[in-house]
């Protein structure tokens, strides 16, 4: 069964976004990801709290592939890097 990867970001710094980005999609494809939407455009109907820079869905084809991106070695450091420079929200659900 198909699994969605959901990420709500919100940026205190950019020095982790380009070597990111060059990075991460081909690991994203590696575990079967497919990129959905990616915008920095957002309606909240509901909830309170600092809208983010960039929400994310990626379709992965089940949760164990996103477990299997989450926890791949060559994605570690570009996770750290994010984490380190981000607020995010980062949630799956299939």
């Amino acid at each position: 069964m198909a699994a969605y990867f959901i990420g709500s970001i919100k940026s205190h710094e950019d020095s982790w976004v380009e070597e990111y980005n060059a990075a991460v999609p081909a690991l994203l494809g590696k575990h079967g990801g497919e990129l959905v939407c990616r915008s920095e455009k957002f309606v909240r109907y509901e909830g309170e709290g600092e809208d983010p820079d960039l929400v994310i869905i990626v379709k992965f084809p089940s949760m164990e592939a996103i477990d299997a991106f989450m926890s791949d070695p060559e994605y570690a450091p570009h996770l750290a890097s994010r984490i380190a420079c981000t607020d995010s929200d980062i949630v799956a659900i299939s």
